[in-house]
């Protein structure tokens, strides 16, 4: 009996021990993606998304939080060109933020907030090789 309590209290001291070292998992836009694989931190963009986790121009950046289309770090009017030279198109680049196949007035709606916002930045993404260029950045 004494053996068995022991056993059963060790394997609670170990269990312990190890969910307390591995740490908490962080996924602060609640995605199912945690922090450090996701390429849009700020707005849900996981499994349960459309978007998720589509990063058509592989700058790691997600397309749901990534409105600089020219990769110059920077959403601006030359962004706007780009995406009203796809508006009412079907397609899956990079100007579908909202990933419904399609671009339309919802895509300008993300479009617009990101342009609106200072400093007007892609992101934030929680990979380390998210620089803005097209990079082949994957996680």
């Amino acid at each position: 009996m004494k053996l068995k309590l022991a056993l059963l209290v060790g394997l609670f001291a170990f269990g312990y021990a190890m969910s307390a070292a591995a740490g908490a998992v962080v996924d602060t836009d609640g995605d199912l993606v945690p922090d450090q694989f996701d390429n849009c931190s700020a707005v849900a963009n996981g499994p349960n998304q459309g978007t998720n986790q589509v990063d058509s121009d592989l700058d790691g950046y997600g397309n749901r939080c990534d409105t600089d289309y020219d990769n110059s770090l920077t959403t601006t009017t030359a962004d706007f060109g780009g995406f009203l030279a796809t508006f009412g198109t079907n397609n899956l680049g990079e100007t579908d933020a909202d990933g419904s196949g399609t671009i339309t007035t919802a895509d300008f709606g993300i479009f617009l907030g990101k342009f609106a916002a200072p400093p007007g930045a892609p992101g934030p993404s929680g990979l380390a090789c998210a620089s803005g260029t097209a990079t082949a950045c994957t996680p």
